[in-house]
């Protein structure tokens, strides 16, 4: 029971932290906020890439998708930011089901090439196609149109920072069943070997489906944060160049882990918020960093900790 404190507490230890830092430095709200949400988008990565170990190009298509389900109703429909919100999750449930099946049927590597050419098909709907709706390139603005909810105005970014601290705490504690359940078991199964758990009489395509639309899912709900934190969006949001990002966030953190995604989006935005000051090129030093973490560090950043603190408190044990 020892060992396991930190991950049955974690979810309320990191909240907690975040609360803590919002206090501490109250300038950097809108920078904490962001990294909440982000979180929440490499979750859903984390479950193709470090749960299934399917390597996708195309989560920013999601991303995407799900922030202009939020944005085209409170642009054109409605004013209530929760039903946007559900919109945006709903968004990433419907996209699941559809491309999930056809999708997961192919080989890694093409599985990884049509989400990306789904990524620039998205960009080009966005940003082109529906240009009278979305507005291309100039964006879709919305802000004004929202109304407050009650009990809290998310509209105010401080308030927004607290809805979005919740939603973080409800999520990762979801995350965390998920992780501890049979369902996670079959996925890191599914990703060790495959052909194993068919010979166990297990429906691997079934299992690779619920996967894709829990990932589907979880990144178009991130877009419809997104959108409803900025009040804006553009087609930039789903851009291909975006794709690699994700991944690297994931490694870095510690992929295949629950809590992985908090450190590597925390890792990732601290380093590109760090380093833009200094150099206009900060992908040279993200990834010089996502390097060194995959030669020396495979595990990531929470990988690693973790590593360390079992080895530790099992050494004293075995001393007595």
């Amino acid at each position: 029971m020892q060992r396991n404190k930190f991950d049955i507490f974690g979810p309320f230890i990191l909240t907690i932290f975040m609360l803590i830092l919002k206090f501490l430095f109250p300038n950097k709200m809108s920078f904490f906020t962001e990294i909440i949400i982000y979180t929440i988008y490499i979750m859903g990565n984390n479950i193709l890439y470090g749960y299934l170990g399917l390597v996708s190009f195309g989560q920013p298509f999601y991303l995407g998708v799900g922030a202009y389900s939020a944005a085209l109703y409170l642009a054109y429909i409605g004013h209530n930011p929760l039903i946007a919100i559900l919109l945006g999750l709903v968004s990433g449930i419907v996209l699941g089901i559809v491309f999930g099946s056809p999708f997961i049927r192919l080989r890694s590597s093409y599985f990884a090439l049509i989400n990306a050419a789904l990524c620039a098909i998205g960009v080009f709907v966005f940003e082109r196609l529906l240009i009278d709706i979305t507005r291309g390139n100039d964006g879709l603005w919305f802000r004004s149109r929202m109304h407050s909810i009650s009990l809290l105005d998310i509209r105010l970014p401080s308030n927004f920072f607290y809805f979005a601290v919740i939603l973080f705490l409800i999520v990762t504690i979801i995350y965390r069943h998920i992780d501890h359940s049979s369902l996670g078991t079959l996925f890191r199964a599914l990703k060790n070997n495959e052909d194993k758990l068919k010979f166990l009489g297990y429906n691997t395509f079934l299992i690779k489906w619920i996967g894709f639309i829990l990932a589907s899912m979880l990144t178009s709900f991130s877009g419809a944060l997104y959108a409803v934190n900025f009040g804006f969006v553009n087609p930039s949001l789903g851009e291909n160049s975006r794709a690699i990002e994700v991944i690297v966030a994931t490694v870095i953190g510690g992929s295949g882990t629950v809590y992985g995604p908090f450190f590597g989006a925390f890792a990732f935005l601290g380093i590109k918020d760090i380093v833009c000051r200094w150099i206009t090129r900060w992908e040279l030093v993200v990834g010089t960093i996502t390097i060194i973490v995959l030669f020396r560090f495979s595990k990531g950043i929470w990988g690693n900790i973790k590593y360390l603190i079992d080895n530790y408190k099992i050494k004293p044990a075995k001393l007595k």
